[in-house]
């Protein structure tokens, strides 16, 4: 494939394969692809020809970096950039061209806030939709997400072999983390006696049996399939939904835990860091930032 007589269609094929050999999420990979799709058919219909990876330039960039300005938020703006960023970083990669036309496009300036999080009586309010349904499997993966804050593929690709519980302690392994860096989360008493009520539903609580089946899925689709990030992410809408609560995805209740760990004074920052799996501190400390409802609720108090 050369830059010249590839597709769009090829050239996103390619780039999703590249993705998904980089550990990105299902949801991460549909957001990336939609927006470097939507920046060809801008292409196309302002610059008055097909779209061809050379023929980009800094100039076309900027331009739908302007006009996307005009109408979205800035968040949504440098992310749909962060895109573009990352595609033409994987066209260089492959030895499609030899220069990147968004390196000197800046972003757009947003207030440094903390990403959404839930409150702790929010969480149980959607945690209670998922035990009410008599569902444990989904009563158990909404527990393990508010304990744990772990990332959606990540939960989906847990094995029975990756959780240890015991009376007094219980852990989950994460094999398949960011980067994949490995790591261990611990899992607090309330989550586990739910995980301990799925297991046994499953003839699956003595801990030699899931030793002798450690590597098939600890949650499967209702075909009995591994589940899908997608799927997890779905149900996690699903009760979302059930509690009349907008705007919640998987990485919500990650958000939630990781701000309560950074704002409790008892948790120091790389304790934190270490749990959630980030890499880099500067990740972990934005959570110390004031959040939006932070500032909405200053907003009452100077009346």
């Amino acid at each position: 494939m050369t830059q010249d007589n590839a597709t769009t269609d090829v050239l996103l094929e390619g780039f999703e394969k590249w993705l998904i050999k980089r550990d990105r999420s299902a949801h991460s990979i549909r957001a990336y692809l939609s927006d470097v799709r939507q920046f060809t058919a801008w292409f196309v219909e302002n610059a008055g020809e097909p779209f061809t990876l050379t023929a980009v330039i800094d100039e076309h960039v900027q331009d739908w970096r302007d006009r996307l300005e005009e109408g979205a938020m800035p968040s949504t703006v440098n992310r749909k950039l962060a895109a573009l960023s990352t595609f033409f970083r994987w066209t260089i990669e492959a030895k499609l061209v030899t220069s990147d036309p968004t390196t000197n496009i800046n972003g757009v300036e947003q207030q440094a806030v903390a990403p959404k999080a839930l409150s702790e009586a929010t969480v149980n309010k959607i945690l209670r939709k998922a035990k009410e349904s008599g569902s444990l499997r989904d009563h158990a993966l909404l527990e393990l997400l508010a304990a744990t804050g772990l990332r959606a593929a990540e939960a989906a690709s847990l094995t029975l072999g990756d959780l240890s519980l015991g009376e007094r302690s219980g852990w989950v392994t994460v094999r398949l983390g960011k980067g994949r860096r490995r790591r261990r989360v611990p899992i607090h008493l309330r989550a586990r006696k739910v995980l301990n009520a799925y297991l046994e539903k499953e003839q699956l609580a003595d801990p030699t049996v899931r030793a002798a089946r450690a590597t098939e899925p600890l949650f499967r689709s209702r075909a009995g399939e591994p589940l899908t990030s997608y799927a997890l992410w779905y149900t996690v809408k699903k009760y979302a939904r059930l509690a009349e609560v907008e705007g919640v995805t998987p990485h919500t209740f990650r958000h939630s835990v990781a701000t309560r760990l950074v704002r409790d004074p008892q948790v120091d920052m790389v304790t934190a860091a270490t749990f959630l799996g980030h890499s880099r501190l500067d990740t972990t400390a934005r959570y110390s930032r004031p959040s939006e409802d932070d500032l909405a609720r200053a907003a009452e108090r100077v009346q």
